[in-house]
């Protein structure tokens, strides 16, 4: 294959992602794109010209601990890349992003404690409680791809900032909607339009402003920050929801505006940049690239100016607007979702009908004790994640095959006997013979049911589940390095199919969410729901598997040929990799 510099340009030949091929199960890399240096710089051939003729002609390397580590992807010499930025302004703006994600997380559980009280306050079904947290859901899945190309085009920043905006209108509404169930309706349905764009934008916000061996730090800390506002937010509004009902959980919410908005507005530039046109335009020749940030620092405007709300912006194509819609339906795509469908769907559909079940008589729980039963799904989940995220600081960020079908088959077992032992156990104490206003538990049975117990489960349930999301980042790399001629178009494509996972498991959730609150309350029904979601994750889980196993190349080459990234006869003829085709 030819790669001199005259034909491609430095960004697209650093570095060449691995050969097709499945190398033996112990050396099964999903993203090699990180390479360890066994000599000295390598040196770019010296007949570059024209307009490449600025650019610094060797590999640049990390310092430090990681100094034989090469950079992933190679920063441009361009002042503005975010990969340029020093580390206090990469950090601050991942902080502002933060900031906005604990948010979101808060305001989707908001209703887990006093979904069984709201259903008296608006004297509407159980069904019309679960609507207010599963029709946000789906609509963030719609604003989610939306957001992903026009952050395409027009950048991230705005994208960001107008997502803010939606959702502290509808944060605030939340909070003066009072006893009318349509205005608290329209508020979270305002509030979804804004969840949709930090679900999927945070993720590449990362990729744009951190290399390859330094992401593993901010994706641990952007997880549990997610999971800490998710599945322990549940125990504060219990709290404040005691005494002056949910309208004060929104309260506490909109004070974090107070910090979210200054972060966004001063600390969270643009950080959408086209690396390679970017050097291109790079007119002066650097410095080296090592000692850059030890010129001096930027000057008050010339920070502000980075601030512009509008500052990135791309030739729209129709290509380029399919490519998020061609990653929605990608095989690989698909099997992640499928692969988490249950898992996902059963955690929040089960969380969201916990407090219909044990509010009523003779039960009887309060809210602030109905938000206590998240610990379990909070704690477990961080520690699952938490491990899995040490061992690949540890290890480096290779998953072999092994340790991918490792967690697979560790994440499907606790999934497995956290629903089945939750679902079962429940309906052992619900009453065999319920009337339609009578309740779910005989006065008998309630007293043996062991509220620790029920968070344990769901817990467990909550961590099989997060341990199957461990694994998607890592297949969704093979893929992409496998079909992706640069580690740029890399990038973008493990971006977008990843979007594709969350907006297919944000609408799978909302369905769950809607049905789950009619089965439990029939005598037999959670029982039955239960069996049969854990045989579906039987089937579920062994069928990627098999087909990772067994046809991995094949799925990779249809990956491929749906996102237009390589020419389909061009693949049949590869015996290797498409990099070996030219």
């Amino acid at each position: 294959m030819d790669t001199s510099p005259s034909t491609r340009r430095p960004g697209d030949m650093i570095p060449r992602p691995s050969p097709a091929h499945s190398p033996p199960a112990s050396d099964f890399t999903f993203f090699p794109y990180i390479h360890t240096r066994t000599g000295d710089p390598i040196k770019l051939k010296n007949s570059i010209t024209g307009p490449l003729s600025g650019l610094s002609s060797s590999v640049r390397y990390a310092s430090g601990k990681h100094a034989d580590v090469e950079l992933v992807p190679q920063p441009s010499d361009d002042a503005r890349d975010p990969l340029n930025w020093p580390c206090w302004q990469r950090d601050l703006h991942f902080v502002s992003l933060l900031v906005m994600v604990v948010i979101v997380g808060a305001t989707k559980t908001v209703f887990i404690p006093t979904a069984g009280s709201l259903s008296e306050l608006y004297r509407v079904s159980d069904t019309s409680i679960a609507v207010l947290t599963a029709v946000p859901l789906m609509v963030s899945a719609l604003t989610g791809i939306f957001s992903a190309i026009v952050a395409r085009f027009w950048g991230k920043r705005p994208v960001y900032m107008v997502a803010a905006l939606l959702m502290f209108v509808g944060t605030m509404w939340n909070m003066t909607a009072g006893g009318r169930y349509g205005f608290c309706l329209a508020s979270r349905v305002i509030q979804g339009l804004g969840w949709g764009a930090f679900d999927v934008l945070v993720n590449g916000s990362i990729q744009d402003t951190y290399f390859e061996h330094e992401r593993n730090v901010p994706l641990t800390i952007y997880n549990v920050a997610s999971i800490t506002a998710t599945w322990g937010a549940p125990l504060l509004v219990g709290l404040a929801s005691k005494v002056n009902g949910f309208t004060t959980a929104f309260r506490v919410i909109n004070c974090f505006y107070g910090v979210a908005f200054p972060l966004l507005a001063f600390a969270a530039p643009e950080s959408t940049f086209d690396r390679a046109n970017g050097a291109i335009t790079s007119i002066p020749p650097p410095k080296s690239w090592r000692f850059r940030y030890r010129e001096k620092a930027l000057s008050v405007p010339e920070y502000f100016a980075q601030m512009k709300p509008f500052s990135s912006q791309a030739p729209v194509t129709f290509s380029s607007l399919l490519q998020a819609p061609r990653a929605l339906v990608a095989p690989t795509t698909w099997m992640l979702f499928l692969l988490t469908l249950v898992p996902f769907g059963a955690l929040w559909g089960l969380t969201m009908t916990i407090s219909i079940m044990t509010t009523p008589a003779p039960l009887s729980l309060g809210v602030s004790l109905t938000g206590v039963l998240m610990t379990g799904p909070w704690v477990i989940s961080l520690l699952c994640v938490g491990g899995v995220s040490l061992y690949r600081g540890l290890h480096g960020q290779r998953s072999t095959r092994r340790v991918s079908c490792l967690l697979l088959a560790a994440g499907t077992a606790l999934v497995l006997i956290g629903l089945l032992s939750y679902g079962l156990g429940i309906h052992s104490f619900m009453n065999s013979h319920p009337s339609s206003s009578g309740p779910i538990f005989s006065p008998t049975a309630a007293k043996q049911v062991s509220l620790p117990l029920l968070s344990l489960q769901l817990g467990i349930l909550a961590g099989g589940s997060y341990t199957l999301d461990t694994t998607v980042r890592a297949f969704i790399a093979r893929s992409a390095s496998f079909t992706s001629s640069s580690v740029a178009v890399g990038q973008r494509t493990s971006f977008d199919m990843l979007t594709g996972v969350t907006v297919l498991r944000s609408i799978a959730t909302g369905n769950f969410i809607l049905i789950l609150p009619h089965v439990v309350t029939n005598y037999g029904g959670l029982k039955a729901a239960v069996i049969g979601l854990a045989a579906m994750q039987v089937v579920l889980t062994a069928g990627p598997m098999t087909l990772w196993w067994l046809c991995d190349k094949s799925v990779w080459q249809v990956d491929g040929k749906i996102m237009d990234l390589v020419n389909w006869r061009l693949l049949r003829r590869a015996s290797t990799s498409f990099f070996d085709a030219d």
